[in-house]
C-alpha cells in the first residue's frame, strides 16, 4: 500500500529532499554498472563460445589422429602376422630340404661303399658297367646340386620376404610414431585451450555475480528510494481530523465490528495490527464511495481479496476490501454515495463484511475519525 501510494504520489524536483536525489543517484549508477558488467558478459561468453568450437574442431582433429593411430597398429599386427606365415612356410620348406638332403647323402653314401665313386668308369674292367654306374653318380650328385640350389632360392626368398615383412613393420610402427608425436601436439593444444576455456568461465562467473551484486543495488536503491518519498509524503501529508476529513460517509449500512488498532487475528489467533475497521453487512450489499474520489486500484491483493482504493482530496486514500463483486475499474470518477462493488467475503475473511481503511501519507488513520457516528 505505501508504494502503491508512493507511486502515485506527485513527486516533483522541488519536493524531493537530497537523500532522494542520492538514492536515485546510486540506482542509476548501480543501473550503469550492471549494464557494463553485462556488456563484458556477453563478450565473454562469445569468446567462450569461440574456445569451445576450436576445441570442438580439436576433438575431430583428435579423433582422426586416433583412427589413424588404430589403422597403423592394424597394419603393424597384419605385416607380423604376414611375416609370422611366411616364416613358418619357410621352415616348412626347410624341415622337406634337409630331409631330401639325408636321403640324398645315404644314397651318395651307399654309392660309395659299393665301390661308385669319381673316375669309377676308368677303374671299370666292364666299359658297359662302368657306365652304368657313371650315370648313376651323375644323377645323384645332379639331383643333390638341384637341391641344393632350390634351398639356397628358398633361403633367399625367406630373406626376401623377411626384409620385406621387416620393412612393412618398420613403415607401419614410424607412422605410428609420427601420429603419437602428433598427439602429443593435440594434446598440449587441447591443455592450453581448456586452460583458457576454464579461465573465462571463472571470468564468467564473476561477471555473473557483479550483475546480480548491481541488480540487488538497483533493487536495495529503489526501495530505499520508495521509502524516501513516502517518508516525505508522511512528512508533508496534513493530521487527518474531523475538518480535515470532513465531507466522509458511512460506505456501506452495517454495524461497525472490530475496530483499529490491536487486536487478536480471527483466521491466525495471533495479535496483530487491524488498520481499519470492519462494518458488517450482507453478502451483494451495496458499497459507496466515502467521498467523492478518483479510484486507482481495483482487483484482487493477497489478504484483502476483492479491494478497490480510492484518492480523494488532502490527498487521503481510502479502501474497501474482501469484496463480491467490483463494479468499477482504475481510473473511474465517482461522486460520494456512488457504488463501487458488493459486499463479500473473499481473502482472508471468516464471513461478509467491509474492511475500510483512511490512509495519509501511506499511513493508516483510524476511520473512526472521519466517519460519521
Amino acid at each position: 500500500m505505501v508504494v502503491l501510494v508512493a507511486v502515485m504520489a506527485p513527486t516533483g524536483a522541488s519536493g524531493e529532499t537530497e537523500s532522494i536525489r542520492d538514492a536515485r543517484d546510486r540506482r542509476e549508477a548501480a543501473r550503469d554498472r550492471a549494464a557494463d558488467a553485462a556488456e563484458v558478459l556477453e563478450l565473454i561468453e562469445a569468446e567462450d563460445a569461440e574456445i569451445a568450437g576450436a576445441l570442438g574442431a580439436l576433438d575431430d582433429a583428435v579423433a582422426l589422429q586416433q583412427a589413424k593411430i588404430a589403422s597403423a597398429r592394424q597394419a603393424i599386427e597384419a605385416a607380423e602376422a604376414e611375416a609370422t606365415l611366411r616364416w613358418v612356410e619357410v621352415e616348412q620348406v626347410g624341415v622337406e630340404i634337409r630331409e631330401v638332403r639325408a636321403r640324398v647323402e645315404k644314397l651318395a653314401v651307399d654309392v660309395y661303399i659299393s665301390g661308385l665313386r669319381p673316375g669309377i668308369l676308368l677303374e671299370s674292367n666292364d666299359l658297359s658297367a662302368g657306365i652304368r654306374k657313371s650315370a648313376i653318380l651323375d644323377v645323384v650328385t645332379g639331383n643333390r646340386s638341384d637341391l641344393l640350389e632350390r634351398l639356397r632360392s628358398l633361403e633367399s626368398t625367406m630373406e626376401n620376404i623377411a626384409q620385406a615383412a621387416d620393412a612393412a613393420i618398420f613403415d607401419a610402427e614410424l607412422q605410428q610414431r609420427e601420429l603419437e608425436s602428433s598427439m602429443l601436439v593435440l594434446d598440449r593444444r587441447i591443455s592450453s585451450q581448456e586452460e583458457v576455456q576454464t579461465e573465462l568461465q571463472g571470468r564468467i562467473q564473476e561477471h555473473e555475480q557483479a550483475v546480480k551484486q548491481f541488480e540487488r543495488e538497483q533493487y536495495q536503491m529503489a526501495v530505499l528510494i520508495d521509502n524516501l518519498i513516502a517518508e516525505e509524503l508522511r512528512k508533508s501529508a496534513p493530521d487527518l481530523t474531523k475538518e480535515s476529513g470532513a465531507g466522509f460517509i458511512m460506505p456501506i449500512e452495517g454495524k461497525i465490528g472490530s475496530g483499529f488498532g490491536l487486536r487478536v487475528h480471527p483466521i491466525f489467533g495471533t495479535s496483530r495490527q487491524h488498520n481499519g475497521v470492519d462494518i458488517s453487512c450482507v453478502r451483494n450489499q451495496p458499497i459507496w464511495a466515502a467521498k467523492a474520489g478518483e479510484v486507482i486500484f481495483a482487483g484482487w491483493k493477497n489478504g484483502y481479496g476483492n479491494v478497490v482504493l480510492m484518492e480523494h482530496e488532502g490527498p487521503v486514500v481510502t479502501v474497501y476490501a474482501h469484496q463480491e463483486e467490483l463494479l468499477v475499474s482504475k481510473g473511474h470518477i465517482l461522486k460520494t454515495g456512488d457504488v463501487l462493488g458488493r459486499c463479500g467475503s473473499t481473502g482472508w475473511s471468516t464471513g461478509p463484511h467491509l474492511h475500510f481503511e483512511v490512509r495519509t501519507g501511506g499511513e493508516p488513520k483510524d476511520p473512526m475519525i472521519v466517519l460519521p457516528r
